[in-house]
């Protein structure tokens, strides 16, 4: 592969310009079957990424610094331990090409146009990525996707650390932990994705099980579990299907309809949806997630639902818009695709207990901004009253700025990751990324926690688990997406690994001075130091001579990473 020559940019450096002092605060933790290789498939090199953490805090609730808190300070089960609120992890040993997550591939293609050939997933990355290499990008995509036709299913193994046994083997995802129970979708023999909590799959609606296909979970809190339902569909690109908003209780299944002008079919493009979080209030369920909408539009959406006539009956609930209520179905403001087609989709992805909201959206391929159609990440501040999506600024979150979404815990701090570059995606290459966590100022955010730990302001995560350091354990990885974060402050993440550290402790350091093909793919934890806080930070600096990016040093890892953490919504 030819190399892949820039230099870093202003913007680029800016995220290193504020320096503090001293050592880290959050402790990289990589998890056992990570380090040993647990579920690798022999002739591949077996990636590792986190993807859920178990919620909680420590010392009672509530506990405003978790597991910052300091030991002097006399709190139960302080420190934290590295063993403390376990990840789920999964494995990649190809590129997927069609996400196992997503309703529809890319999270846009809702009439099934790119799924045929290679040549279907050129056309994609030529219209909506726009990078100069989509010939490379796409064979790379389409042999991933073609071993899953070719009936090969070991690419995606699901697990939660320090259980003995996968929760599948074929072709899953967990996408939250209850408690330690996975909760997610896997293949089940010629069905592509069968939704499961537990040990236990999801049944299928009572009234009308006839054409479900697939079903996907996405949260539960023990007494509801929210997700989608699709059923068979035609169209003129073959046999496909549409889905829609689903929550299960018990014993049953509530399909929510579309939202305004969304239909099952419209020429040939199919009606899509999905829960993705929620919360109850009294009787009202405050889920979110996206659905369908004038001209099939799939669109961050709030579904507000009225629990009266039969609280633990989801199919008696109605989310019928009643303005006296404050039930419906409700686009989210500012992240829709509108009448100049800007977005080319969204969702909202997590909610906490404060009804503060996380989602993204994605800039069509025609309406890039500062060279990229990049994925905009937003929060809404309060679901329950006309949700608006406020989008990420200032710091690292420069103009033009992408990234993925990850979730948010009920102190209002999120977590994702975000580009580090400003060098164009179009007719360029993908930016690098790095995770990030950035603590909102909104509906009952703990001020004391917020300005004595993280400064009032975002940070990549690279900047807090760096304590100076060369040869420390925490210098071996870097940080590229954090998926999920509890009350706690821990966080299940994905990192590059450098086995025995990295050059040097900057963001972009070479591992053994450039070498090929010696980083890893890791799933880790990343703990809270106790009794650490802004005083402690000190920020990593950038290499800032040219820098050649070769691109075939990390071979499958390179090519693959970004499109893992970045797909769903590209």
């Amino acid at each position: 592969m030819s190399s892949k020559i820039f230099k870093l940019s202003s913007i680029t450096l800016a995220v290193a310009a504020s320096f503090g002092v001293n050592a880290a605060i959050y402790k990289v933790v990589e998890i056992d079957e990570s380090l040993n290789d647990t579920y690798s498939l022999g002739g591949y090199t077996t990636e590792y990424y986190g993807t859920a953490v178990e919620q909680g805090n420590i010392g009672g609730t509530p506990n405003f610094l978790g597991c910052f808190t300091s030991t002097d300070e006399n709190a139960v089960g302080v420190p934290c331990s590295s063993s403390d609120f376990k990840i789920a992890a999964e494995t990649r040993n190809w590129k997927e090409g069609i996400s196992y997550r997503e309703e529809v591939p890319f999270a846009m293609d809702n009439a099934f146009n790119y799924v045929d050939d290679q040549a279907d997933f050129e056309s994609y990355c030529n219209a909506q990525l726009r990078y100069a290499d989509c010939d490379t990008w796409s064979t790379d995509e389409w042999n991933g996707y073609a071993k899953e036709l070719s009936s090969n299913y070991l690419n995606s193994i699901a697990f939660v650390e320090g259980e003995t046994a996968a929760v599948s083997t074929t072709n899953a995802v967990i996408n939250s932990l209850d408690g330690t129970d996975p909760v997610g979708n896997k293949r089940d023999g010629s069905t592509r994705n069968v939704a499961f909590v537990g040990a236990s799959d999801l049944t299928l609606p009572s009234d009308n099980p006839t054409g479900v296909v697939q079903t996907r979970a996405w949260k539960t809190d023990g007494t509801y579990t929210v997700g989608s339902i699709s059923r068979k569909q035609d169209n003129a690109n073959g046999s496909h299907f549409y889905s829609q908003a689903a929550i299960w209780d018990s014993s049953d299944s509530l399909e929510i309809g579309f939202g305004d002008g969304g239909a099952t079919i419209d020429s040939d493009v199919l009606g899509q949806a999905s829960i993705r979080d929620f919360r109850v209030d009294g009787n009202l369920f405050y889920a979110v997630g996206y659905n369908t909408y004038t001209d099939q539009r799939m669109d961050a959406t709030v579904f507000v639902g009225d629990m009266s006539a039969a609280p633990t009956d989801v199919t008696k609930w109605s989310f019928s818009s009643d303005d006296a209520k404050g039930t419906g179905i409700k686009s989210v403001a500012n992240a829709t695709s509108g009448s100049d087609y800007i977005y080319s989709n969204s969702v909202v992805s997590s909610i906490n207990d404060n009804f503060v909201a996380v989602g993204s959206a994605k800039r069509a391929g025609d309406k890039p901004e500062n060279r990229a159609a990049s994925n905009r990440l937003f929060y809404i501040a309060d679901v329950t009253s006309s949700p608006t999506a406020t989008y990420f600024s200032g710091g690292i979150f420069f103009d033009g700025a992408g990234g993925t979404m990850g979730g948010i815990n009920n102190f209002n701090e999120v977590v994702g990751s975000v580009d580090i570059s400003s060098s164009a995606e179009v007719d360029g290459v993908e930016r690098a990324k790095r995770a990030f966590i950035n603590p909102l100022n909104a509906t009952d955010t703990n001020s004391t926690r917020r300005s004595s730990i993280f400064n009032s302001k975002a940070w990549i995560l690279d900047d807090l688990t760096n304590d100076g350091s060369v040869s420390s354990n925490n210098n071996q990885y870097r940080i590229i997406d954090a998926a999920d974060i509890n009350d706690a402050g821990v966080i299940a993440a994905t990192a590059l690994k450098c086995t025995n550290g990295y050059d040097t402790t900057e963001v972009d350091s070479y591992c053994q001075g450039g070498a090929i093909g010696v980083e890893k793919l890791v799933a880790v934890k990343l703990v809270p130091i106790a009794g650490s806080g802004k005083d402690d930070i000190q920020a990593r600096s950038f290499r800032t001579e040219t820098v050649e990016r070769k691109g075939s040093s990390l071979g499958f890892l390179a090519l693959t990473l970004l499109a893992f953490l970045g797909f769903r919504r590209k």
